[in-house]
């Protein structure tokens, strides 16, 4: 494979402040496709920051970032390769579980939204709650619900911020088994966690991002 097109995305030399006081400073790295890679630091260093600058949420005052060799400033296409999931739970609250899934499905352009929840509702065991609404929900259902939206869809770039926060064993273990299958599928994946298991794949991860 040519060396170019293995590279999903490269940062070169980005830095963004607030208020005069640079958050993430002149930062380059690569990933190539396929890859896991942690992004690393202290509270307050910058993850969230970096990860929401990937997703098109944060501008960034200089620098460069390419996504499959696309400029990623104002490119619908670019972002139509990544997938975000924040911590922030974000959700219609007039709609149910199984609604605000199927409308975000829609609103991204999934061909049959009721076949991929059908096929995926097992994950995270949403089938549990779909009839409930986002204030019926404990943390760590909303949370489930997030990773459900954000993981089932295929995309090339996933961010995922603190996925396994909320999550008790089993859901993590099943997030787990999730990671491994978009892994073999070729996609990469970026994440944050202050969890030294990293969710159980330290050994699939390819290199650690440090702020």
């Amino acid at each position: 494979m040519d060396e170019k097109k293995k590279i999903i995305l490269e940062v070169d030399n980005i830095s963004k402040r607030f208020n005069n006081t640079y958050i993430i400073d002149k930062l380059s790295f690569k990933i190539n496709k396929g890859e896991i890679v942690k992004i690393d630091g202290p509270n307050g260093s910058g993850k969230t920051t970096l990860l929401k600058i990937i997703a098109q949420i944060y501008n960034y005052d200089s620098g460069n970032i390419m996504i499959k060799q696309t400029n990623l400033k104002n490119s619908t296409y670019a972002k139509s390769l990544i997938s975000y999931c924040s911590t922030e739970t974000i959700f219609y609250k007039d709609f149910t579980v199984e609604e605000n899934i199927l409308f975000y499905f829609t609103l991204i352009g999934e061909k049959d939204p009721k076949i991929l929840l059908e096929d995926n509702k097992d994950f995270q065991q949403i089938n549990k709650f779909l009839n409930l609404y986002p204030d019926q929900l404990s943390d760590g259902q909303r949370k489930k619900m997030n990773l459900f939206r954000s993981l089932i869809p295929n995309y090339e770039l996933y961010l995922l911020d603190e996925p396994d926060i909320g999550l008790d064993k089993e859901s993590i273990k099943d997030l787990n088994y999730l990671i491994d299958k978009i892994n073999k599928r070729g996609e990469s994946i970026i994440f944050t966690s202050h969890n030294q298991n990293v969710l159980g794949i330290n050994n699939n991860i390819s290199q650690t991002i440090s702020l």
